[in-house]
């Protein structure tokens, strides 16, 4: 049972750190994504303020833009709902794992 539990252990390190690294790499899309939706925005709602008849629109459209650069960099350093759900739940498993007799 030690060299199956051993080798389990490998595998699932080795899973985890694969589907660790293409979380990564689609955070940093997402993130990215994001940022340029928002310079996006950022640009439209200046040219919306410029004029004093658009201002109404240019202002909430600038204030979610910044929301937008926000968003972005949250998901970029993963600090997400989801993420951090699924991170404890691994933890328990793994300390639920190391307290079992088997």
């Amino acid at each position: 049972m030690g060299l199956l539990g051993g080798l389990t252990g490998l595998v699932s390190g080795l899973l985890g750190a694969v589907v660790g690294l293409v979380s990564a790499v689609l955070r940093g899309v997402l993130a990215l994504v994001l940022a340029v939706l928002a310079t996006v925005l950022l640009v439209v709602a200046a040219l919306l303020c410029a004029t004093i008849l658009l201002l109404p629109l240019g202002i909430p459209l600038g204030a979610m833009a910044l929301d937008l650069y926000g968003q972005a960099a949250k998901i970029l350093t993963g600090n997400t709902g989801p993420e951090r759900t699924l991170r404890r739940a691994g933890d328990a498993l793994r300390a639920r794992r190391r307290r079992s007799p088997i």
